[in-house]
């Protein structure tokens, strides 16, 4: 992990003006650091491009972030055509 904040990485990830790799550097930067909380936000955060909502979600995927997976899918869904992909998600982590 980068000497980066979870929110300087998050506030790289909603940089509109950022170019794609930095953008996405910062969510794997989150996914490497385990902070399940700041990737859920990104997945939720409905004016985020898909594709990186989509990169937030897939990096949730990951036994220590299994209960913030189950919550997008079971507890407080996320709705939309990341629904189905997180329910997804959710059983290859629960199947490992």
């Amino acid at each position: 992990m980068s000497s980066r904040t979870p929110r300087e990485c998050i506030d790289r990830a909603l940089d509109e003006s950022a170019d794609e790799e930095t953008r996405s550097a910062a969510i794997r930067e989150l996914k490497t650091a385990n902070e399940c909380d700041e990737l859920e936000a990104l997945v939720r955060r409905e004016s985020l491009d898909e594709r990186y909502r989509r990169q937030a979600l897939e990096a949730l995927a990951t036994p220590q972030c299994d209960s913030t997976l189950r919550e997008l899918v079971r507890e407080d869904p996320v709705g939309g055509s990341l629904q189905d992909d997180a329910a997804a998600l959710l059983e290859t982590v629960e199947g490992n």
